[in-house]
């Protein structure tokens, strides 16, 4: 068997459809048992966090009830 060189991967995916990029990524997901999950959520996080000017923001430590 063959093997491709990523380059080779790279210009068969990049000739696909999305419809067929969908179903690739379904396939691989079925054959390794594995979940494509974006990570958006986690690069956008610390983002969130460092709204203070890179400063710790400080602990509520008092409330009202």
């Amino acid at each position: 068997m063959a093997t491709l060189t990523n380059e080779e991967i790279i210009e068969a995916i990049s000739s696909k459809t999305v419809l067929e990029l969908s179903e690739l990524v379904k396939a691989i997901e079925e054959k390794f048992d594995v979940k494509a999950a974006a990570p958006v959520a986690m690069a956008a996080a610390p983002a969130a966090g460092d709204a203070g000017g890179g400063e710790a923001a400080e602990e509520k430590t008092e409330f009202d009830v």
